[in-house]
């Protein structure tokens, strides 16, 4: 199954799935992104497994320094058609290397390689995120809880994912929260701050998914 996942995500339907996905998110992801930025620290955004570059197109249009990643091909033409910086970066590799730069935040949103249940590809991908991050730089993941799917089993819990984070010894925990009890769905441009704010306030009761900041240590 892994495979087939892997393989559909370099194909013209996934980038059309991705599209469709990226549409029903904006609103929602407009109003989120404002209320996590005050986790980010004052410098450049990579965004990793950016997909079509939704999260860093909104970023973009707000004045941020921030370039989208993607290890597909098709899904890094995507982003650069939106006007938006991309980069072709596998994140289990020297992404310092490949994006000859550094940066002061690394966005996460489901990375595959950050949610699947291998640990040692997990711990790899983590490493090179501290090395592509600025003394201080901030990794900035959200992570949905994967209970809901058919093969929960296959997946590191939002909960794991971050103490495999803390107990790597490069990182430490700022926040972690988590967020989401609303159906995207139901978000309008009218009712968004409103939705927001639900989603934030009442996902103590039951959420979908975590967010968690860390800072780089060494």
């Amino acid at each position: 199954m892994k495979g087939n996942i892997q393989s559909h995500y370099f194909t013209e339907d996934a980038l059309r799935d991705w599209e469709i996905i990226g549409s029903r998110h904006r609103i929602r992801d407009e109003r989120f992104l404002r209320t996590i930025e005050i986790y980010f620290c004052c410098g450049p955004i990579l965004e990793i497994g950016a997909a079509t570059g939704h999260l860093s197109a909104i970023l973009n249009q707000r004045g941020y320094d921030v370039t989208a990643s993607d290890i597909s091909p098709i899904f890094v033409s995507a982003i650069m058609s939106r006007g938006v910086t991309a980069e072709l970066i596998d994140v289990t590799r020297d992404i310092r290397a490949q994006s000859s730069k550094t940066f002061a935040n690394v966005l996460a949103q489901n990375v595959m390689p950050l949610i699947l249940r291998d640990r040692e590809t997990l711990c790899t991908t983590l490493a090179m995120i501290h090395a592509a991050l600025q003394p201080h730089g901030r990794l900035i993941c959200i992570s949905a809880d994967a209970r809901r799917d058919c093969h929960p089993e296959s997946y590191f819990r939002p909960r794991e994912q971050i103490e495999i984070a803390r107990l790597s010894g490069l990182f430490r925990l700022i926040k972690a929260f988590p967020h989401q009890v609303v159906p995207t769905s139901l978000y309008r441009e009218w009712n968004a701050r409103l939705l927001n704010f639900a989603d934030f306030k009442l996902a103590k009761i039951a959420s979908i998914r975590w967010v968690w900041v860390m800072e780089k240590l060494g």
